[in-house]
């Protein structure tokens, strides 16, 4: 039986939900949380798999179609496939993604999809080794890059998203390379605001790389187009004019 479907203060539909199934991760991104990591919940505080299905049942007989899964990162919860699965198998559900910062991808890429996963985002903010570790203070990249690959074989879940924290003082040199990257690969790159997370009480607003910037960085070398974007989407999409 369906339920009264949820609305926001502006009026609008709710029909995404996104579930942090996890606060704990395994890198120790600059712009995230300190070097020495944070106090994490007890095991008691966090949601079982079986308390986030009903989560995901009951906003699903709300509206609720697309579902994407956080943490922390999620990969580090032990059998989180088994989860996907489940979630896979809720009456309603038609979209189910994952935001995850790659490391154990190459593990888990094959039971994700397995399970039913749709939809990939990856985080990555740096394609060179040495200012990968300068940001997530953590030396793996190729083990993140292998992951990609391990996730672009299952063509199913095309397009996969690359996204990249835009950080003043460091991701104008990034710019050109992620551009490249997108030309070369079937990756999309997205450059994501630098929020206040401030983990590490690292933000400030002049630490934010606005996105004409980086418009204007890559332009200068890959001439770029806008493209048509969903009436919702919060994101401005650009392609290269070239193709």
């Amino acid at each position: 039986m369906g339920m009264d479907p949820l609305f926001d203060g502006h009026g609008r539909r709710i029909s995404d939900l996104r579930v942090s199934v996890t606060d704990r991760c395994n890198f120790r991104c600059q712009y995230c949380m300190p070097a020495d990591g944070l106090p994490w919940l007890e095991r008691a505080e966090v949601l079982s798999f079986e308390e986030i299905e009903r989560v995901v049942r009951v906003t699903a007989r709300m509206g609720v179609t697309d579902v994407r899964l956080t943490g922390g990162e999620p990969l580090v919860r032990r059998d989180f496939p088994g989860l996907v699965g489940m979630l896979a198998r809720v009456p309603g559900v038609e979209d189910l993604s994952l935001t995850t910062n790659g490391y154990l991808l190459e593990r888990d890429a094959d039971a994700l999809v397995e399970a039913g996963i749709t939809r990939v985002n990856v985080s990555i903010d740096s394609l060179q080794k040495d200012r990968f570790f300068q940001l997530t203070r953590r030396d793996s990249l190729p083990q993140v890059l292998r992951g990609l690959d391990a996730i672009a074989r299952h063509e199913r879940v095309w397009p996969i998203k690359v996204n990249a924290v835009a950080l003043r003082g460091f991701t104008e040199e990034e710019a050109i390379p992620f551009a490249e990257f997108a030309r070369s690969t079937s990756f999309q790159v997205r450059f994501i605001e630098f929020m206040p997370l401030d983990g590490d009480h690292a933000w400030s607003p002049d630490q934010v790389l606005t996105g004409e910037e980086l418009r204007e960085i890559i332009d200068r070398v890959h001439p770029l187009e806008e493209a048509p974007r969903e009436p919702h989407a919060t994101a401005r999409v650009f392609r290269l004019a070239d193709g």
